[in-house]
């Protein structure tokens, strides 16, 4: 019974470099008793296919007459002749090869995979972000494991648990009420962690909407029609991005003499009737500015649940630009989130502290809010 103690002669790779390796030669390995054994690619297919279920580098090598360097090349994108190339190509075809991450991982010390942290994927923002950050980390030859906790505090921590187990070469992270730089560092103690739309801490990176300035914008936008009472509607108002927007609301009213109204619920449910009450009451808002498209959703709906005609809405601006923003009449006034912007600097950020490139002081980017006016606030 033979031992496989080499896979090729270096003559083969010789072969491969000066062009003159033929299609019939003979693959050789030794036995041993150290004696020469030359066999035919069928005898190398039949020797693979009963070593092992799973091919390897080597066994593609063998297939293609080439070098297992030659090989891990071509895997690794660097170009080879085109005619190697080719072999190789259809050995991996041929044998169904397919890489061994944690092999690899062990040898890189990076999995080459990124985790991601969202509260959910059915809010508008986090959809469309989990869509562009998949794209760009595939761009970059990662892969990217989704998480979300449905802002419950343990299944944030234990997703972080996860990806450090899994060895998770970074996480992108939006937090939620009670997140701390202490509490993500003892379950992810070594990778990087960025901050997405939650800031945890100035020790950590974070990528957020200024979302203080664009309510003050959004607010300011509202009173600049003269409307009384601009009531603030929100569900969870313990979350980051909503106490900050709430805190610019607050602070434009104040600056123009008025009261804040804060119309709000610990769900969406809760503030569907909360905000029934509001419209039914004798005094009611002048104009609504709901924080998050759930909220613009929410106040649609009660407009639909006591018969109001188009004409009756109060007026309204929103955060988030839906689909249907455009399409309702009248057609919504919001404010857009710049999400591609926000994910490009997230990405940046993570890779930057990944590949060590990234400065040792962390950063906190502040991005602006767009205006986009139609007829709901009263313009045009």
């Amino acid at each position: 019974m033979l031992i496989w103690v080499a896979v090729a002669l270096l003559s083969t790779c010789s072969l491969e470099i000066s062009g003159c390796a033929s299609p019939a030669a003979d693959v050789m390995s030794f036995g041993a008793d150290g004696n020469r054994v030359s066999m035919s690619e069928a005898s190398v297919r039949k020797m693979i296919g009963k070593q092992s279920k799973r091919a390897t580098v080597t066994d593609v090598a063998k297939l293609a007459r080439v070098g297992a360097s030659t090989v891990s090349r071509f895997l690794r994108g660097v170009p080879v002749r085109p005619k190697v190339a080719e072999r190789v190509a259809r050995a991996v075809k041929e044998l169904g090869y397919e890489p061994d991450e944690s092999a690899r991982a062990l040898r890189s010390g990076r999995s080459r995979t990124i985790g991601v942290i969202l509260p959910k994927v059915s809010n508008l923002f986090f959809s469309q972000s989990v869509q562009l950050m998949e794209e760009e980390a595939r761009q970059r030859g990662c892969t990217m494991v989704l998480l979300t906790h449905e802002d419950r505090l343990t299944e944030l921590l234990a997703h972080l648990a996860t990806l450090r187990r899994y060895r998770a070469d970074g996480v992108i992270l939006t937090g939620t009420f009670g997140t701390t730089v202490k509490a993500v560092r003892a379950a992810f103690p070594d990778a990087p962690v960025v901050a997405f739309d939650h800031h945890v801490s100035p020790s950590l990176d974070a990528v957020l909407l200024n979302n203080r300035e664009s309510a003050r914008l959004a607010t300011e936008h509202l009173l600049g029609h003269e409307y009384r009472n601009v009531a603030c509607v929100t569900g969870k108002p313990e979350v980051y991005s909503f106490r900050e927007r709430v805190a610019g609301y607050s602070e434009a009213m104040s600056a123009h003499g008025m009261s804040p109204w804060l119309i709000a619920a610990a769900d969406y449910d809760q503030l569907r009737s909360a905000l029934r009450d509001a419209l039914q009451s004798e005094k009611r808002p002048g104009a609504l500015l709901p924080l998050s498209d759930f909220a613009t959703r929410t106040v649609l709906t009660v407009y639909n649940e006591l018969g109001l005609k188009a004409a009756e809405y109060l007026p309204i601006l929103g955060f988030d630009d839906p689909d249907f923003a455009a399409l309702v009449d009248p057609p919504l006034t919001v404010i857009r989130q710049p999400i591609a912007e926000m994910v490009r600097n997230a990405m940046s950020l993570l890779f930057g502290r990944i590949d060590g490139s990234a400065p040792k002081k962390t950063r906190t980017v502040l991005l602006p809010g767009e205006l986009i006016v139609r007829r709901s606030c009263g313009c045009l």
